[in-house]
């Protein structure tokens, strides 16, 4: 048994972490890894290229230039490889979080467009390039530690070659590539747990044999169910369950699958969320931002002047947003420590998703799992999964967030009501009815 992953992004993180909390222990494969995976998660990539190790990341500066007379400027979001007032190449960071390590590097050409791109991973190593032609990628090559190449994957066609030794292995897709990994590593395959109808879907209908798998379906749901979905419950293959882990989507279709499903089952398991704390009704409000443009800020400042504003950033504040200190009601916060952001997210029970531009320090996750009353407007979600509907509102009702707000922090039962509509919306489930739930399919 396994879990097979296309990318290891937030839902597959969640998802591996549900299991840790509730001691299940699976085996887990990245199929596209970008350097930057979990020491007990593995990939054919870094598994053929050998990258592991002890090193640090690559901190900005540290990255070889070719030219002596090259410069880095950075900022808290990225960095950029200067030539005197030309920008030669643009370096992207691991995190958001002011550590600036880098993931990638965007090299560029005398137009201006992306030549290739190098890709660093966690040791600090430069494990695989980018090639592109037109503004599109082409041709990715995967090194080993000691800059031998190993994996070639074309991009537009497809095929890889794997290198290793002496024997040259060709692979007409990806998919290919990643079952021959499998079956090299003894991986047993009698259930697959996966997360999407792309190329961990495809992994599973290529691979044959009697297995048992289930799709543990985290996207949106729209009007109609997807594709792929339909297929698999009118085709008799390897993929017998469909979790779904969204619980209005479920709420949604649940019943109207269950009697229909063709030749899958249909069932809900959200997430374990770790909450280490209940709301405690303070009236401090937290709001994470690394921009100055903050949607209806001095209406909410002035209309609740009895609750305390705590306004934090990783990088420098504008003039614009420092003045806000000068409201009795509102600390700011600029180039924050992150022990002083984890201390801020202790002591608030209210966070406003209420920033423009990118979200920080994955601060509304942090404040969902202190179980923080989190509100927000409808143009400035970052994780609209996280909230519940009645706490979104449209841009022009500051009063109905502030009569939100307000009315919460003085009535213990609303916010208790609040919190559980809150966690519930967002799929949260407890250990034991995880524990069952995965019990059953793999008894299955």
């Amino acid at each position: 048994m396994i879990n097979l992953f296309d990318t290891f992004d937030t839902s597959s993180l969640d998802f591996l972490r549900s299991q840790v909390i509730a001691k299940v222990k699976i085996p887990s494969v990245v199929i596209e890894d970008d350097g930057f995976l979990p020491e007990d998660v593995d990939s054919p990539f870094s598994y053929y290229t050998e990258n592991k190790g002890n090193r640090r990341p690559l901190y900005f500066d540290q990255l070889p230039l070719p030219n002596r007379y090259w410069r880095i400027e950075a900022t808290g979001d990225q960095a950029q490889v200067m030539d005197m007032d030309r920008q030669r190449a643009t370096i992207f960071y691991s995190a958001t979080d002011n550590t600036r390590l880098v993931k990638e590097v965007h090299w560029l050409d005398e137009q201006g467009r992306v030549s290739w791109v190098d890709h660093y991973n966690r040791h600090g190593q430069r494990f695989a390039k980018t090639y592109f032609n037109q503004d599109q990628p082409v041709l990715r090559k995967y090194f080993t530690p000691q800059g031998k190449e190993v994996v070639t994957w074309n991009l537009p066609a497809g095929d890889l070659t794997l290198n290793v030794g002496a024997v040259t292995r060709h692979f007409p897709s990806i998919e290919d590539f990643v079952i021959f990994y499998l079956r090299d590593r003894h991986y047993k395959l009698d259930h697959i747990f996966y997360n999407t109808l792309n190329r961990a879907l495809a992994v599973s209908l290529r691979l044959g044999g009697n297995g048992s798998d289930t799709l543990f379906w985290h996207e949106p749901t729209g009007d109609e169910l997807p594709g792929n979905m339909q297929f698999l419950m009118k085709n008799e293959t390897r993929t017998k369950h469909v979790v779904f882990q969204r619980f209005p989507d479920w709420k949604k279709y649940g019943s109207q699958l269950q009697q229909s499903a063709g030749n899958v089952d249909f069932r809900y398991l959200g997430t374990i969320y770790p909450h280490p704390r209940s709301n405690n009704l303070r009236p401090e409000i937290l709001i994470l931002t690394n921009s100055d443009q903050i949607e209806q800020l001095t209406p909410l400042v002035q209309g609740m002047p009895n609750l305390h504003f705590h306004i934090a950033a990783i990088t420098e504040m504008s003039s614009k947003l420092m003045a806000f200190a000068d409201y009795q009601n509102v600390d700011v916060y600029p180039t924050v420590t992150t022990n002083r952001v984890q201390k801020l997210i202790k002591e608030c029970d209210v966070y406003m998703d209420i920033n423009h531009g990118n979200e920080i320090l994955d601060a509304v996750r942090g404040a969902f799992e202190q179980n923080m009353l989190i509100v927000g407007f409808k143009n400035t979600l970052h994780r609209p999964e996280l909230l519940a509907p009645e706490n979104i509102f449209d841009p022009a009702d500051v009063d109905g967030m502030k009569q939100r707000v307000m009315t919460a922090l003085i009535q213990p039962r609303l916010m208790e009501q609040l919190i559980d509509h809150q966690r519930e919306v967002a799929g949260d489930v407890k250990v034991a009815d995880y524990q069952e739930t995965i019990g059953e399919l793999t008894n299955d």
